[in-house]
């Protein structure tokens, strides 16, 4: 993350007041300091390398799941003159804005799909969302 996101945490802004702090009482004569600013900003620069580091760990595990997701197979049907109504395997990465996708029970699939024909009764389809917003009832859809 950049050194400004780093500032959004409670104690990395902390660790940099008290740093200014002992900064001042090092080379001004307003009060006497006896530790030195570069012991808190040691901390800090601890702190913000933990966070970064944790960051990056999680972007490359994001980055590791959405290339899985990717690469992962839908079906969908194909628009042509010869052949009408033929279904082929797709990956998702290949997905374009109109295409029209066979979804399957208990498929994953991106949260930006509209819905046009249900199996289910009356047309209703049950979706989880807990990839995005970590609630794990069941959101009900209806095409």
């Amino acid at each position: 993350q950049k050194p400004f996101e780093q500032q959004h945490k409670f104690g990395n802004v902390y660790f940099l007041i008290i740093s200014l702090i002992m900064y001042l009482g090092e080379v001004t004569p307003l009060y006497v300091g006896t530790i030195k600013a570069f012991s808190t900003v040691g901390v800090l620069l601890m702190m913000m390398a933990v966070s970064a580091t944790m960051a990056g760990l999680d972007d490359l595990n994001r980055h590791h799941n959405d290339k899985e997701i990717n690469e992962a197979k839908t079906y969908h049907l194909v628009k042509g003159q010869k052949v009408k109504g033929e279904v082929k395997e797709k990956k998702w990465q290949d997905v374009n804005k109109g295409d029209v996708l066979i979804i399957m029970q208990d498929q994953e699939l991106p949260a930006d799909l509209v819905p046009f024909y249900c199996s289910g009764e009356g047309g209703n389809c049950y979706v989880s969302t807990a990839n995005l917003d970590g609630e794990t009832n069941l959101k009900l859809k209806t095409a």
